[in-house]
């Protein structure tokens, strides 16, 4: 039963160290910004229905 709580103690900790990495180097947002760079390239290039 020690063995399963420490265990579980480390994963806890790994996932608090990680997500605070993501957080601190703000990895979220550069990702998203790649996203947003490839996404507006695909829609630029689709053609347009320019009706009024």
């Amino acid at each position: 039963m020690l063995k399963a709580l420490i265990i579980v103690l480390i994963v806890i900790v790994a996932l608090f160290v990680v997500t605070f990495g993501i957080y601190f180097f703000n990895l979220d947002m550069k990702l998203v910004r790649k996203v947003y760079d490839m996404l507006g390239k695909h829609y630029d290039n689709i053609e347009k229905d320019r009706k009024l």
